[in-house]
């Protein structure tokens, strides 16, 4: 009846136990979903999810994550409605010193690289992120290891790239790392999972994708000055937990974003393939 995939386990609730076994899945047989009365079915339903709560409870208790109320969430939405009385959000990270540029040659759309401060900044952006992957993925007294990389993307990218984004970042965390990894477009994942990212584990590299221009809205006055102020606020609540979290500021739309971030992420899979 559904599905919820994990890191390395799938999750199959079925009514029948008839149906075929799956590799490297777990079934749990639920048979009052399949009651005919409807508020049957419904009861069913509620305590189904009412057992999904539990294990999310017990899950956040054992790793110390909070999971009742979201004060990392709060944290970040604080830091946005102060960038949002500015006239630009992105005025705040004109003079972070840990910064490295390029321009894509094929486009000529130039992209700084933000980093968490005192990490070295010599390099081109690609390297300086293989680099924080590399040294990252072994043990270090801060982070014992990296459980998986986290990308997310600020803004709506063309359906026609994200296929191929999530292909790169596949390549670089799967195959190049053994590592998961997590395509995330915001500011919709913000209020989903930017909790377990900033008050979990911190055994995550996280990168952040944010396009200087947008769409103007078809209806209304809504500029893009929340999605900014989320994107750079966001980045700074990470930082300051100590989470290894990167911002990548492209000088053009979303939509001219594909070309920089296939380069992005292709020099990185070099450089972590040791080409």
């Amino acid at each position: 009846m559904g599905r919820l995939s994990l890191i390395g386990l799938q999750v199959r609730v079925v009514t029948d136990l008839t149906q075929p076994e799956e590799e490297k899945s777990f079934k749990l047989y639920q048979p009052y979903l399949a009651w005919k009365e409807p508020l049957d079915r419904l009861a069913a339903v509620a305590a189904s999810f009412l057992g999904w709560q539990l294990s999310m409870a017990l899950y956040g208790y054992v790793h110390r994550i909070t999971f009742a109320g979201q004060p990392a969430v709060e944290n970040y939405k604080a830091r946005a409605r102060v960038l949002r009385t500015q006239d630009d959000p992105l005025h705040v990270t004109k003079h972070w010193a840990a910064t490295t540029t390029e321009t894509d040659p094929s486009s000529g759309i130039a992209y700084s690289l933000l980093a968490p401060q005192g990490v070295e900044t010599q390099g081109s952006p690609a390297s300086l992120f293989a680099g924080t992957l590399q040294r990252t993925a072994t043990a270090s007294p801060r982070y014992p290891s990296l459980g998986y990389l986290d990308l997310t993307i600020n803004g709506e990218p063309p359906s026609r790239g994200v296929a191929a984004l999530d292909a790169q970042l596949r390549t670089v965390g799967n195959e190049l790392l053994g590592l998961p990894v997590k395509l995330r477009r915001a500011p919709a994942a913000y209020h989903s999972t930017e909790q377990s990212e900033m008050d979990g584990p911190p055994f995550l590299v996280s990168l952040r994708v944010l396009a200087r221009d947008h769409e103007a809205s078809i209806l209304g006055s809504y500029t893009d000055t929340f999605l900014s102020a989320q994107a750079v606020s966001t980045w700074q609540a990470m930082l300051e937990q100590g989470r290894p979290c990167f911002l990548l500021i492209i000088d053009g739309s979303i939509d001219d974003a594909a070309g920089p971030l296939h380069r992005f992420f292709s020099d990185v899979a070099a450089q972590l393939g040791g080409q």
